[in-house]
């Protein structure tokens, strides 16, 4: 057989060398004697004569790889995009130089035996060869998963080898097609850099190996199911010598980092790997990464020295096709360019831009906030762009010179009576973004949270709010020509607790008949959902006098301010809040400033508000309907079919000292002890949700459960029907928690005609009781420092856990007392908290409002 001629490659920019160096050297000591050569594609300039002379490879220029399209990917694409761009391009010119393999490796990936496994595979005829991310599924709920590998790909492209071959090269230069201009982080668009195209590798070409060998590419990704260990000197992944890890995400000089990439693991529970991580390191500092780490990005300005803002990269990528450039043409200074109105939009006496409108594109935020669609719309969200743009994206002025230029003309003419008069509190605030510069630096010099204060405030004014508006108008000031009903403004899209809340309020609205449109605002870190056809949700102002916000009071504040003036202002505002201490926190006060008066779910969070108010607060509950659910059986969800199952819930995103999910475990664990002897057929069912954000505090609880037999763990998301088949197939519920605003998995099991073992404290205790339920006791201790936010000084319960265990115990072996405390239960929610009991509640609410402070003088 003849001996292939191979050859091994990185790419990185200048300041990256230290690790293209550290890269080189394991390779060498993993295999002393190879006489492979390795070769550095630079995407970047030539970096000093001196540093250059002493590198141990060749250099070769990413510009030099003969594509013709270069300059236009140096300048549409970001660092990272650009590094993982040219690399099918790298491969091509390898192979013309006569190599028969090329192996490429990430920069950060540190070897440590040799690839014996890749050069036998070239040799017997693999054209292609890749590695999975992961071999086994990911499905604790931790960061990355089973999802993020299909948005991000199934091969990790930090190595790939192929073989000098038709086959090969057919697939190369496909791929090198597609990096010419779609080489993008775009996972709304489904692609991730280089990545995703080679999910298709094994269906384009033949001969394409998936190396699963586990010490192949080890890395936190698959870390979870390749342990590293260290045994008798030898460096080991799961039971196979590891070959090369990739030491993705770590942060040099910072040992105590593992990886910044994930949630998974930290340099605590690696084990072994610590080490490892401890020595890579070390050994980039000792190949001059502090001291390179500084090199500028060549490819990073323009022709004339100004930087190249990240946000024009996209607009390129986004509006422009694949182009042969000369370097002059293509960094020649032409941000200018993106300063002129987006064609086929509408326009008006302020344009929309086309790097405006390629930022508003990007951003939920603002397309919530500013409706472009009219006149006022545009001028507030060219207001924030002009105010935003230095700030947020680094743009010089001529990014946005023709907007400056256009306000300007604005606050000048006042057609009318049109633009806001001169030394207003409006002029003056618009004044300062279009013509503010002289003030930045004194601005720069005020602490973090006064210069986040000032900057909104000026915006707001600027934008047609003023502080009263914003806030609070007087009552005598509700606009007339508005109608009778209540436009609701919540998370109304969102799978979360208070996006339920949101969406059971409309249809108490419906229920009590009172006229109302509903605005769904964007959930921030919650998933989206379908919208619901019956909401018959609205863009722009509600037609209505009364707007309710069922939005809690920490994000009040941000909501209203968000909302364009003409929205909120000549109308009567309410918000709807839930709380969970019997404090209300004092940063939280100035949000009642933005409404006339509060709803809230139970007597607990009325008594926490009402101390902090002078306004009225009224109890308002959840409605706690009956659910349509997915009819699912015990077998389909892997339930056993004849124990007593008792259910508790956790929502890790909703902090876990609170839900106390170890209290109803320990009391379980008393109840019925696991070394008894006895025939007990009882187990204990946690749903877990919001899984992706465990702390380390989450991750011990789920050890723990997934060490007990006894416990079956749900840690898979569940639509609202599927979980609502969950709360009816289980026999009871549990929840030891320490403090409850309403407890609407409590309610929700009563509704079911569950029995109920709960803590008897706080929101909960409106509707449950002995007499419908099994009341746990408790005391009032402090709540520690770190356990909840705003919880310094304040106290919460400590159930009983002893007391819960005997109330478990009851239940199980007194199951028709159960049974029929229930059914008490389940009919008291129907009376008092279904529906058409809370649209009671809401009529005779919002009657009194209509009748003393909306009408007008010819309604009264």
């Amino acid at each position: 057989m003849v001996e292939q001629r191979q050859a091994w490659f990185t790419i990185c920019s200048a300041n990256y060398i230290a690790y293209a160096k550290t890269l080189f050297r394991s390779l060498k000591r993993a295999d002393p004697d190879g006489a492979t050569p390795f070769f550095l594609i630079l995407v970047d300039e030539e970096v000093p004569g001196e540093l250059m002379e002493q590198l141990p490879f060749e250099v070769i220029l990413a510009r030099d790889l003969g594509i013709p399209e270069f300059w236009d990917m140096a300048l549409r694409y970001s660092v990272m995009e650009m590094n993982t761009a040219v690399k099918p391009a790298a491969f091509l010119h390898l192979f013309d130089r006569g190599f028969d393999a090329a192996v490429y490796l990430d920069p950060d990936i540190y070897v440590i035996s040799e690839l014996t496994e890749v050069k036998r595979s070239l040799r017997d005829g693999a054209n292609v060869i890749l590695t999975p991310h992961s071999t086994e599924p990911l499905e604790d709920g931790l960061d990355p998963d089973d999802v993020r590998l299909l948005r991000t790909g199934a091969y990790n492209l930090g190595f790939i080898a192929c073989r000098r071959s038709d086959e090969a090269r057919r697939l190369l230069e496909w791929w090198h097609r597609r990096m010419l201009a779609q080489c993008l982080v775009d996972l709304e668009a489904g692609l991730f850099v280089d990545q995703k195209f080679m999910d298709l590798a094994p269906a384009y070409a033949k001969g394409v190996e998936i190396l699963r060998h586990t010490g192949y590419n080890v890395a936190y990704w698959n870390l979870a199911s390749r342990p590293v260990t260290r045994q008798d000197g030898v460096w080991k992944a799961g039971d196979r010598d590891l070959v090369f890890f990739h030491f993705s995400g770590v942060i040099p000089g910072r040992k105590e980092v593992f990886s910044k990439h994930q949630n998974r693991f930290e340099v605590s529970n690696i084990g072994d790997l610590k080490d490892l991580l401890g020595a890579y390191i070390d050994e980039l500092e000792a190949e001059g990464h502090s001291g390179l780490k500084g090199i500028p990005y060549a490819y990073g300005r323009f022709g004339d020295g100004s930087a190249i803002p990240d946000v024009y990269r996209r607009y390129i990528a986004r509006t422009e096709p694949s182009r042969r450039l000369a370097r002059e043409a293509a960094f020649a200074p032409s941000i200018e360019q993106v300063d002129r109105p987006e064609p086929n939009f509408p326009q008006g006496p302020i344009p929309c831009t086309k790097l405006m409108m390629q930022i508003w594109r990007e951003r939920p935020d603002l397309q919530k906030s500013f409706h472009l669609l009219d006149d006022q719309g545009r001028e507030a969200f060219a207001r924030w762009f002009v105010s935003a743009a230095e700030r947020e994206y680094g743009l010089p002025e001529a990014a946005y010179e023709s907007v400056l230029a256009s306000l300007k003309m604005l606050d000048i003419a006042m057609p009318g009576g049109r633009g806001p008069r001169r030394f207003s509190r409006q002029w003056l605030a618009r004044q300062l973004i279009v013509r503010g510069s002289f003030a930045r630096s004194l601005f720069r010099r005020l602490p973090a949270g006064t210069r986040s204060k000032v900057r909104n405030s000026v915006i707001r004014l600027a934008s047609g709010h003023t502080q009263k508006s914003a806030q609070m108008q007087s009552i005598e000031k509700l606009d007339g020509d508005l109608s009778s009903g209540i436009g609701i403004y919540g998370y109304l899209e969102a799978v979360s607790g208070v996006g339920e809340g949101s969406r059971r309020m409309c249809e108490a609205l419906k229920e009590a008949d009172v006229p109302y449109s509903a605005h769904a605002l964007k959930a921030h870190g919650h998933a989206s959902q379908q919208a619901i056809d019956w909401l018959n949700l609205t863009d722009g102002a509600s037609p209505y006098k009364c707007l309710l916000f069922h939005v809690n009071a920490d994000e009040a504040a941000r909501v209203l301010e968000a909302l364009p003036a003409h929205q909120i202002d000549g109308r009567y505002r309410i918000g709807y809040w839930a709380w969970e201490l019997a404090e209300f926190p004092r940063a939280w006060l100035g949000a009642l400033d933005y409404f006339n008066e509060i709803w809230v779910p139970s007597r607990f969070v009325r008594d926490a508000v009402q101390k902090a108010t002078d306004k009225q607060v009224h109890i308002v509950p959840h409605p706690v309907p009956e659910r349509e659910d997915s009819g699912e059986s015990r077998a389909q969800f892997s339930l056993p079919s004849d124990d007593y199952l008792f259910l508790c819930s956790l929502d890790l995103k909703s902090y876990s000292s609170r839900k106390n999910p170890m209290a109803a475990y320990e009391a379980f664990c008393r109840a019925f002890p696991a070394d008894s002897g006895e025939d007990i057929r009882a187990r204990l069912v946690v749903k877990l949700h919001g899984g992706a954000e465990q702390s380390e505090e989450d991750r011990q609880i789920v050890r723990r459960l997934l060490s007990d037999d006894r416990v079956i763990l749900i840690d898979v998301p569940l639509s609202g029907k599927r979980y609502a088949s969950l709360q009816r197939l289980c026999d009871g519920f549990i929840s030891l928690h320490r403090s409850e605003g309403f407890g609407m998995n409590i309610a929700e099991a009563m509704r079911l005609g569950k029995p109920v073992i709960a803590t008897a404290y706080s929101g909960n205790t409106d509707y449950f009781g002995a007499t419908v339920g099994y009341p746990v006791r408790y005391k009032l201790v402090p709540v520690e420092p770190g356990q909840y936010p705003h919880g310094t000084g304040q106290v919460w319960a400590e159930p009983d856990i002893e007391h819960a265990a005997s109330l478990l115990r009851r239940v199980y072996e007194h199951q028709e007392e159960a049974r029929s405390k229930g059914r008490k239960a389940s009919q008291h929610m129907i009376e008092h908290y279904s529906t058409a009991a809370v649209a009671r509640i809401v009529r005779e609410r919002y009657e009194k409002l209509a009748q003393h402070v909306l009408a007008g003088p010819e309604d009264k």
